[in-house]
Formats: structure tokens, sequence, C-alpha cells
């Protein structure tokens, strides 16, 4: 795998520095570096992100007149893989989607029927539990309670503003009579 990507990074260099002479250990510690930092990438990968250089379409913006560095490379390559790993991800979701049966007809009627127990179960709310039933003379005593309840808070919150809104008013009334006299 190190030579195939060795190899495809040295075409690609070789392409970009036309012209430029380089000792051969200068050539390859340079090699080795773009491979260090595509370490780990698929093959598919960085011979696209090569061809993109070439072509001069790469997804991420580069200047031609200069050769990409290793992190550039390694960057355009993992925008490469983006594509793929959604592609990857549909697959996925498209393979580990739970396949079910149709409720036949005979599983409908079983549903139907414990739903109307359900629905019809009277004054039970667990099997074998009476629900109490509260009176109507319950009921309006709790309304009553609320009512009153909230009549309190109301109350609680309404004086604190009022008294409030009548500091404030008196302040002002006393700042006009200052600037009057």
């Amino acid at each position: 795998m190190r030579a195939h990507v060795d190899t495809v990074v040295a075409r690609i260099l070789l392409g970009l520095e036309q012209g430029r002479s380089r000792g051969t250990a200068e050539n390859a510690l340079l090699v080795s570096e773009y491979v260090e930092a595509l370490e780990g990438l698929p093959l598919a990968v960085i011979q696209a992100a090569a061809s993109r250089f070439r072509d001069k379409t790469t997804i991420l913006r580069w200047d031609p007149a200069w050769r990409p560095s290793p992190a550039q490379f390694a960057d355009e390559a993992r925008q490469g893989l983006i594509p793929l790993r959604a592609k990857l991800v549909h697959i996925r979701q498209i393979l580990e989607t739970e396949v079910y049966e149709l409720p036949s007809d005979e599983d409908r009627a079983k549903v139907q029927a414990a739903a109307a127990v359900w629905l019809n179960r009277g004054g039970n709310t667990e099997l074998g539990r009476p629900r109490p039933r509260p009176s109507p003379k319950a009921i309006a005593a709790a309304r009553e309670d609320a009512l009153h309840e909230h009549g309190a808070r109301f109350r609680e919150v309404a004086v604190g503003l009022l008294a409030q809104l009548h500091a404030r008013l008196n302040a002002r009334a006393s700042a006009q009579k200052e600037r009057a006299a």
C-alpha cells in the first residue's frame, strides 16, 4: 500500500515540479512527507486527489503556481472522502432498514378488540381495581379551591406591581416639582 501511495505522490510531484532539479535524497524525503500525511487514506481517494491537482479542479482552494503542501494534499484527499462516506451512510441505512410484515386481518381484529376492551373498561383503571369517580360536589369544591389559589397568586403579584408603580409615580412627581421650582 505504501509503495502505491509513494508512486502516486511521486507522479503528482513530478508533474508539478517540471524543470526543478532535486537530489534523490531530497526527493525521497519530500515524498515520504506526503506519504506520512496521507497515511490511512484509501488509495483510490489519493489517486482522485492527485488527478484533481493535475487537472487543477481541486475541491479546496489552491494556487496552481505552487506545489500543494503535504497537509493541503491530505485535506484535498479527505474532502474527496465526504461524498463517498455519504454514499456509505445511505447504503448502511438501506441495509439496516427493518423489514416487517403487514398485520393480517386476524391481527387487526385482535388489536381492535383489545382497544375496545380498554376504552370500555368503565370504572376500572387496572385489572380489578375500581376507579373512584368524584362527585359533582367534590368537582365544584376543587374548582373553587383552584380559583381561590389563582386569585391569591394574582393579588400577591398585583400588590407588588402596584406598589412599584406608585413609588415610580411619586418619584416622577417629586422630580417634576423640583424642576418647576
